[in-house]
């Protein structure tokens, strides 16, 4: 990969300020900077070596680029996408991809028309011990999944204005769960029961979301998961995945999966998702640039489809919760 590419960062708050850090720790990368508020976006460029600016998405298509990170707001990403598509840009995307499904689907098979690499920001694919509790549990080694346990708790609520252009907890936080489900297990989702309550979040109910919520999903072989987010930790960030098989079960930790209570060191306590995930965003964007140079494509990489069928289950479980914990089936 060359260390010399001029990448887009589209959205300069703080997952495009992680981004641009990473980045600028990988090589001499020259970094253009979007944003709707350009001292924001002054801000970031400025932060780093070789940072400039370009006023909006068209300047930056204009003058070309060799790949875009799009972070800005979730409302914004069709327009972002679909605009950076059809200039042929290669674009890894922050999750979401958008909050509609129809839409979603559009943006991927126009990506796949244009052969335009488009990947949407699942870092968890990239996390070392998550990555090896989904190949450990593929080899078959400990039998059948009975069920897989999820946990996304973050240590504070976001800003409201963010969280009103998000969607739901359901399909903002805990869609890395949905998505987890589905690449951990290699099944598929076909029924949700959610739950959800606003217990310390103020303002939440004004905007009809929650800040702790749970979910039981039923896999198309019977087997189960159960999972919880929430917006309010303040001991730490806390984001755990266990399984519990036939012939034993499988956590995964920072490095690897190991069996629950074996005597590994103490997990820290983490400020947020780019510090307990550091190493996975690193090594998602590392990926993505190879791969918008035109090398292969990376197997753990997450694709609009993923993101299609994440959403699916997500509004499933939020169409669920309104209605008084009423099963939906996929």
């Amino acid at each position: 990969m060359s260390t010399d590419l001029k990448v887009a960062i589209v959205g300069c708050g703080q997952i495009g300020a992680m981004y641009a850090d990473h980045l600028d720790a990988m090589g001499r990368h020259r970094l253009v900077c979007v944003d709707a508020d350009p001292v924001r976006a002054e801000k970031l460029a400025a932060s780093v070596d070789s940072g400039t600016v370009a006023a909006s998405v068209r300047e930056l298509v204009a003058h070309g680029c060799d790949a875009a990170l799009v972070t800005a707001a979730t409302t914004s990403h069709p327009e972002l996408v679909g605009a950076l598509i059809e200039a042929g840009i290669p674009v890894l995307c922050e999750k979401p991809l958008t909050i509609d499904l129809a839409r979603t689907e559009e943006l991927g098979l126009r990506a796949e028309e244009r052969g335009v690499p488009l990947w949407v920001g699942f870092q968890r694919h990239f996390d070392p011990g998550f990555a090896d509790l989904r190949a450990r549990t593929a080899e078959g080694k400990l039998g059948r999944v009975q069920l897989l346990r999820l946990v996304s708790h973050d240590v504070s609520l976001p800003p409201l204005a963010r969280l009103r252009e998000s969607g739901s907890i359901f399909t903002d936080l805990m869609l890395h769960d949905f998505d987890m489900v589905r690449w951990l297990t290699g099944r598929r989702v076909v029924q949700v029961v959610a739950d959800g309550s606003a217990l310390s979040g103020p303002g939440l109910a004004d905007i009809g979301d929650f800040d702790t919520v749970t979910a039981t999903v039923r896999l198309d072989d019977g087997s189960l998961a159960a999972l919880s987010a929430g917006r309010w930790q303040p001991v730490g960030y806390d984001v755990r995945a266990e399984v519990l098989a036939e012939r034993g079960n499988l956590e995964a930790t920072l490095t690897h999966a190991e069996t629950p209570g074996a005597g590994g060191p103490a997990v820290p306590r983490f400020r947020g998702y780019w510090d307990r995930f550091a190493t996975a965003y690193r090594e998602q964007v590392r990926a993505f640039l190879v791969r918008a140079t035109g090398g292969p494509a990376d197997p753990a990489a997450g694709g609009w489809r993923d993101s299609h069928e994440a959403l699916r289950c997500a509004l499933a479980a939020e169409r669920s919760a309104r209605s008084g914990s009423v099963p939906v089936t996929l």
